[in-house]
């Protein structure tokens, strides 16, 4: 009976462990580092106009990765991706959100969706009110660094 106790142990302990990865879930989201051929990059306003950002958004339960992307940034900058976008990193957004992020540099204008401000900036003189973190994963976006902890 003793030797019993721990394999119940593990038993219970591993149906909590699958109980706990589907009730507290994980995000899934894309943000974009758009360059245009000046080699500024794409920047929106959040949604309350605080702050600049880049183009971000999360994943629908029937969207890979890049269907989402291509989403995000028609909704919210009018663009359209060209061609294959780079998959730079993915980094941890929140305590349950992990964020790929992509380098894309083929892309076309078409109609903004948004009301969001919407601008380009050369890295060295981004918005005042641009997060030093945000800052942090362009520079390693255009370096083509993997971002650990941005």
């Amino acid at each position: 009976m003793k030797e019993d106790i721990p394999l119940l142990g593990r038993w219970i302990a591993r149906v909590f462990q699958k109980y706990w990865r589907v009730a507290r879930g994980l995000n899934l989201s894309v943000e974009a580092c758009v360059i245009d051929e000046a080699g500024r990059t794409l920047m929106v306003q959040n949604e309350s106009g605080s702050t600049w950002e880049l183009p971000v958004g999360l994943v629908h339960n029937s969207e890979n990765l890049e269907a989402a992307l291509r989403r995000v940034l028609r909704e919210v900058a009018g663009i359209e991706v060209n061609g294959q976008p780079d998959l730079s990193f993915f980094y941890a957004r929140g305590k349950n959100e992990q964020t790929g992020v992509y380098l894309v540099r083929r892309w076309r204008r078409v109609t903004a969706l948004s009301t969001r401000e919407v601008g380009f900036f050369p890295i060295e003189s981004l918005p005042p009110d641009t997060g030093a973190q945000t800052a942090e994963r362009i520079r390693r976006s255009l370096e083509d660094r993997m971002a650990p902890e941005v």
